[in-house]
């Protein structure tokens, strides 16, 4: 199996480590896995290196901070947009899968059901958005349907 450059792009830690554990399992540790936890964090990374595949949670904040909450800047409902508009403003293109603890995505102020979502923001920001998990906390679907969209991937 070749190794995959892989961009998780997760804030909460619970979820962070619930997503590792599973492409971890999926990949047998064999992929290069980076983490971030911000928007700014994210545009970095894609500005810096070139990724196989985005995990993208769609709610983050602005900037990361490591002491003090304070910091971290304003919660974005719908950071992980940002994120793929900064993608496709620097013509890069990758295959990507949103995470999301919300069955809707507000888009253009329209809502947007999360079945729609990957089209529709595929279409937008041109980009190959292989698919979407509905995050339940410490549910077994979470590792099923992301190994799922894995499957789709490799």
């Amino acid at each position: 199996m070749v190794i995959k450059k892989i961009l998780l792009v997760e804030d909460e830690p619970h979820k962070m480590e619930e997503l590792v554990a599973s492409i971890d399992g999926f990949f047998r540790k064999k992929a290069d896995l980076t983490h971030v936890n911000s928007v700014h964090a994210a545009y970095w990374a894609v500005s810096e290196h070139s990724f196989d595949l985005i995990i993208l949670d769609m709610a983050l904040p602005t900037f990361t901070a490591e002491e003090n909450a304070a910091e971290r800047g304003f919660d974005q409902a719908q950071g992980g947009v940002e994120v793929l508009r900064a993608l496709k403003s620097r013509n890069l293109k990758s295959k990507i899968i949103i995470i999301t603890q919300y069955p809707d995505i507000t888009f253009g102020g329209t809502r947007l059901k999360l079945s729609e979502a990957a089209k529709v923001l595929s279409q937008r920001y041109e980009q190959n958005i292989v698919g979407s998990v509905l995050y339940k906390y410490r549910s077994p679907s979470n590792h099923i349907k992301l190994t799922e969209l894995l499957k789709k991937f490799s």
